[in-house]
């Protein structure tokens, strides 16, 4: 084995997370290398699909608005550097009962931090937006600063605009092996060694095999993609369409405006079997995933054409409190935890990012990230 010692912070896992760490870093000057077991913009984690929503009216809780904010700007930031349109953000209508604490909570949020929005009853919206079928005990919260990003181009943009400012970069390269001690970190990947001064670990579903000693409390929750042919696919344009979000007692579904013309995504949100190990999730499609989804597009899409015409795993890497795992690892040095983000974190990927490049190198974090301490499940 060789041993190399010319890194200062070496990432695992250059997926939804580290692939934006890893351009911050490198955006620093840092001499980063980045690892990935397969290629960046892979579809075997949770950084894929054609589209995930982005919007900063957060039914999840208020405490993560600052953040989103921040990683709207540096969306487009990295937009701006690469020349790549990531974020079309085409508005986002949030809707359910009006006593529903996600409701709730998204109005707080739309209050407490100023963000255009317009709120509709279900009737009202309803005229607006003719393509959903709201009902009359539902409220729609509409917010202007939503829309959609391109999650596998989004990655690899980030990797690649790293690699330009001097990132260096191994694909089809699982890690084996974490060994920290205060001089810093031992990376054992398949016949290559690393000696690092500083390890970001953003794994994902793969955390808790790569470093079981953290016994962190993750389960892993198969999800499924479903897409329709539109009816009148001009009606579901991102002009014309905003991507959309409906929860109760956080259970939901979700969907996106057309963006090859001809069909729409709807997936719902949770309610997936759950696996121990990302091997596990089972990639292949059946009835039973596809009918829940079908049932709504039933019940609120008219003009969607009820017949699913592809569908796509992916899965969500759970915490028990739903919110992020962002800090440094108890009891290993030098090891930072960029995520798992617990199934609604893709969002956040450019500020995640950046926060956890400032922790590898020793700088205080941008925004305040004490909720997504790893260590309070020790507690």
């Amino acid at each position: 084995m060789s041993e190399k010692l010319e890194f200062d912070v070496a990432i695992v896992g250059l997926g939804s997370m580290g692939s934006f760490a890893f351009w911050q870093l490198a955006r620093m000057g840092v001499n980063v290398v980045g690892f990935d077991r397969y290629r960046p913009g892979h579809d075997k984690g949770a950084g894929h699909g054609e589209t995930r929503i982005f919007r900063t009216a957060y039914g999840e809780g208020v405490e993560y608005v600052p953040l989103l904010k921040e990683a709207r700007t540096l969306w487009r930031e990295l937009e701006a550097e690469t020349g790549v349109e990531l974020y079309i953000e085409n508005g986002g209508t949030m809707f359910g009962p009006k006593d529903d604490i996600f409701i709730k909570t998204v109005e707080e949020s739309v209050h407490t931090f100023n963000l255009p929005y317009k709120k509709y009853s279900g009737l009202e919206a309803k005229e607006v937006y003719p393509q959903i079928n709201f009902k009359e005990n539902q409220v729609a919260i509409y917010e202007e600063y939503a829309g959609f990003i391109k999650p596998e181009l989004s990655i690899e943009t980030a990797v690649n605009r790293g690699e330009e400012l001097g990132g260096t970069v191994f694909t089809d390269s699982p890690v084996n092996n974490i060994h920290a001690n205060e001089g810093g970190v031992t990376i054992i990947c398949e016949d290559k060694q690393f000696r690092v001064k500083k390890v970001i670990v953003s794994s994902g579903g793969w955390t808790s095999q790569l470093l079981p000693e953290l016994k962190l409390p993750l389960t892993l929750e198969r999800q499924v993609l479903v897409w329709y042919n539109a009816k009148n696919p001009e009606k579901f344009t991102p002009e014309k369409f905003p991507i959309f979000s409906r929860m109760k007692d956080g259970i939901g579904f979700y969907g996106f405006p057309t963006v090859d013309g001809k069909t729409v995504k709807v997936a719902l949100h949770h309610g997936g079997q759950v696996v121990n190990h990302p091997d596990e999730v089972d990639r292949d499609i059946y009835e039973t995933d596809l009918e829940p989804v079908t049932e709504k597009v039933k019940e609120y899409f008219p003009d969607l054409i009820p017949v699913p015409v592809k569908a796509k795993t992916c899965f969500y890497t759970n915490t028990p409190d739903e919110h992020f795992i962002l800090g440094a690892a108890p009891g290993l040095p030098n090891v930072t935890l960029l995520g798992p983000m617990a199934g609604h974190g893709f969002k956040f990927a450019p500020i995640m990012g950046k926060i956890a490049a400032e922790l590898a190198t020793n700088k205080t974090p941008t925004l305040e990230i004490s909720i997504f301490d790893p260590s309070r499940f020790n507690k």
